[in-house]
């Protein structure tokens, strides 16, 4: 078993911070995070005693957030640059076909790596919750909360800061009560560290996805959703996960909000574990 975190340097020069846990011999999942989120989103997984028996778990820092770096022009966020750092990641890690875990925000990573490199360079995808899908198909379920919240998000002044990052971290659970009052510093960290204008350049970025629907009909994907997501319309956003992923499995847990894999991680882990052992066995 190992543990490792380091600096990985992409195509164009920027820093992308990168760590792994389990076992290296074992089938590789990329958990990749969401819009102001920072990749401690996923530490009850990087700490799950059968993940790290059975899998190989790779995870890294968009682009933009975190410890990586925050280019703050259009041309550092178009979708080669984050195919890009995927495949720069892959590379430092060791990984091939590996399967990636795109939550939110990061759920859009596949698309990019399809354009850039085809579905064969991929296992899967696994999506923990909320998944944006593609920028353009995103727009289609973005729910209603998450519309209200948005211009405080992105807002620019400092005196919006704390608001925003609060009200941000509370939007992504059901029960915002529950969430440990460290855990909710650290989410909030990480929103912080991420200027609005980073934050905006992230967020609206252009996506070209004409391979990406060609190609993403071969491929495995497993989604968990809650049903008291307030940043994808569950209702609306299902229909289009049928519709573009013929290969889908899905679960969807009730009194669950934006983040499975935080609120009901022991469910989520074993739906993980079992998704990939199929993949690998081609049983999906």
């Amino acid at each position: 078993m190992t543990t490792q975190g380091k600096f990985v340097a992409s195509n164009d020069g920027t820093k992308i911070w990168a760590d792994a846990s389990g076992n290296p011999s074992k089938p590789a999942v990329v958990f990749i995070h969401g819009l102001g989120c920072t990749s401690v989103a996923f530490d009850k997984q990087f700490t799950d005693k059968n993940l790290l028996d059975n899998l190989y778990l790779v995870r890294y820092e968009m682009r933009g957030h975190g410890r990586s770096d925050h280019p703050a022009t259009a041309e550092a966020h178009t979708s080669i640059r984050y195919a890009e750092d995927f495949k720069a990641v892959n590379d430092a890690f060791g990984l091939n076909k590996p399967i990636i875990l795109g939550w939110s925000l990061g759920s859009m990573i596949p698309v990019d790596v399809i354009e850039a490199y085809g579905a064969k360079t991929i296992s899967g995808v696994i999506l923990p919750g909320g998944p944006a899908i593609t920028r353009a198909l995103h727009d289609e379920y973005f729910h209603p909360e998450l519309l209200r919240l948005f211009p405080l998000l992105m807002d620019s002044s400092g005196d919006s800061i704390g608001n925003a990052a609060s009200a941000f971290v509370d939007s992504c659970v059901a029960d915002p009560a529950a969430m440990p009052f460290e855990t909710k510093l650290q989410w909030m960290g990480g929103f912080a560290m991420q200027s609005p204008t980073v934050r905006a350049l992230c967020a609206n970025r252009a996506q070209p996805s004409d391979r990406w629907e060609k190609e993403i009909h071969d491929v495995p994907v497993l989604l968990i959703q809650g049903d008291q997501d307030t940043h994808a319309d569950t209702e609306k956003m299902v229909p289009i996960a049928r519709k573009y992923f013929p290969k889908l499995d899905l679960h969807i847990f009730e009194g669950v909000g934006h983040a499975p894999f935080y609120e009901r991680p022991t469910e989520t882990n074993e739906l993980i574990l079992d998704f990939v052992g199929r993949v690998v066995n081609g049983r999906t």
